[in-house]
């Protein structure tokens, strides 16, 4: 079997200005249309944009992930002005997302979770009283199933967006011009974890595992999508790690869209547990992954984690 060749897209013009230039033309446009979307959401409904943006609602958590519209649109015109190459091509050399990929990628992430989530069940009912953080129902059932589909459909939305640029775009780019891994795959995994820092939420030592946690799963998610030749095992990945936040999600945190919250000082002894554990677990998962291709699917120069 030979190499997929996921940067095959890029190779014609890997000029780093014309990344540089790209990626600053898409911050550009996805800012200025999360910002449009913000304003018209507040002229329509009266409100200000802090409520508009107020995630712990489900319009608030709608209206965040809808702002990542803005993303695929500056991609959508950086590729054909920069780069001479379409949208589609961000999901590899044959212009298409691999459905299988992608449920691959979604299953795995639903596992993940369902065993954190049991442990986190197991841990409380034998961890003293007060260490373990309370669960409670934020909405009724039949409430949060008629918002689930829409809610689920804006979160793709949302992890596609990343996906494609951090995955599709800058590991295409840099890898048509590099060879390291550090450049193409940990280079833009730092980016995307410096991205998620917020120490007035968490506090500095929680913010920076976060920063970790977003790094190590991007610069995973970067291998396998190296790996497969294709980004859709990626999105299914960050799909199902982000889609599980509909069923349970931090209290005062992008909460609109949970059936259940989860009630968590983000900087507590508990969180970083908890966020080192999810760390640790998904690199099982992927070390055990990658030996199996290697020992089943070999290619003739398969990409070298760093």
């Amino acid at each position: 079997m030979t190499d997929p060749k996921f940067w095959t897209p890029a190779a014609a013009r890997p000029q780093l200005w014309r990344t540089a230039v790209g990626s600053v033309l898409t911050v550009a446009i996805w800012m200025a249309a999360g910002l449009g979307l913000v304003w018209l959401a507040g002229r329509i409904s009266g409100l200000p944009p802090g409520m508009v943006m107020d995630t712990t609602r489900w319009v608030g958590a709608a209206m965040f992930f809808l702002t990542f519209t803005g993303l695929h649109l500056g991609l959508a015109v950086t590729l054909p002005l920069l780069h001479r190459r379409g949208f589609s091509s961000l999901f590899g050399p044959d212009n298409r997302l691999n459905g299988t990929h992608f449920l691959n990628g979604l299953w795995a992430m639903l596992a993940l979770a369902a065993g954190l989530y049991a442990l986190m069940a197991v841990e409380h009912l034998v961890l003293p009283e007060g260490i373990s953080p309370e669960v409670a129902r934020l909405r009724p059932t039949g409430e949060w199933l008629m918002g689930l589909a829409p809610a689920l459909a804006l979160i793709l939305l949302q992890v596609s967006a990343e996906e494609v640029a951090f995955r599709g775009y800058l590991l295409q780019q840099l890898r048509a011009r590099f060879r390291s891994p550090l450049v193409w795959a940990v280079l833009p995994a730092l980016v995307f974890g410096g991205l998620h820092f917020d120490p007035l939420t968490y506090g500095y030592l929680n913010a920076s595992a976060y920063v970790a946690n977003a790094a190590t799963m991007g610069t995973l998610a970067a291998f396998v999508t190296m790996r497969t030749g294709n980004l859709g095992a990626a999105i299914g990945l960050h799909f199902g790690n982000n889609a599980a936040l509909t069923l349970f999600g931090l209290e005062g945190e992008l909460s609109g869209f949970s059936l259940y919250g989860v009630a968590m000082d983000p900087a507590s002894g508990y969180a970083t547990y908890s966020i080192v554990a999810q760390t640790l677990a998904a690199l099982a998962i992927f070390v055990v992954w990658w030996r199996w291709m290697n020992r089943h699917r070999p290619i003739a120069n398969p990409p070298r984690p760093a």
